[in-house]
């Protein structure tokens, strides 16, 4: 099957080259360093992310981390591979997002998770806002993945979606010194002034 592929370059002002290859081809790619997404053809090559990037990804993380402790589910951050799947899908779909959370682990493997997780979170920035507001968003809620947060560092906000009538619904928007609530997992809240500190 011949497929598009995208070269996603981390700015703002590049456009994306193209180019025709296989699914086998994208697999071999897949061995390298580089950071892979895959979107039923397209490859997306991801940026290495800012300091803030990663001091909001570690403080979030951290408060995930204790609310699911000693809990059937179970959270995971990036780089980790996630083959979307489900029965009711034939796209092929290859992502690696900031946090996750995995209920149903039975797709767990050494490196690599097959199915759908129950919630995610994307850090999003200037130079990746359509990948993650747009492609994301909608491959997020084709699969049915029941809560999605996209966390703006600039804006310092959190947007929470969750899933509902085969579409996502946005719960809110939290900033300033707001607590970022869950719809899918009770008592599970997180307190912006918490995420976005540098301490």
């Amino acid at each position: 099957m011949d497929i598009v592929k995208c070269y996603w370059k981390g700015s703002e002002d590049v456009t994306p080259e193209t180019k025709i290859v296989s699914l086998e081809e994208f697999l071999e790619m897949d061995k390298g360093e580089d950071r892979l997404e895959y979107f039923n053809g397209e490859v997306i090559y991801l940026p290495s992310p800012s300091v803030d990037h990663q001091r909001i990804l570690l403080n979030i993380a951290a408060e995930f981390r204790n609310y699911f402790r000693s809990k059937s589910c179970e959270v995971f951050i990036s780089p980790l591979d996630v083959w979307l799947t489900n029965k009711d899908k034939t796209d092929i779909v290859k992502v690696q997002p900031d946090l996750m959370v995995v209920c149903d682990k039975t797709g767990l493997m050494e490196n690599v998770y097959e199915g759908v997780p129950a919630l995610i979170i994307e850090i999003i920035s200037t130079s990746n806002q359509t990948h993650d507001r747009i492609r994301k968003y909608i491959t997020y809620m084709e699969f049915g993945i029941k809560e999605y947060w996209m966390i703006n560092p600039k804006l310092k906000t959190i947007e929470v979606y969750i899933f509902e009538e085969d579409e996502y619904k946005q719960a809110a928007i939290y900033k300033g010194d707001d607590c970022a609530v869950s719809q899918t997992f009770s008592g599970l809240k997180v307190h912006l002034e918490e995420v976005f500190t540098n301490e």
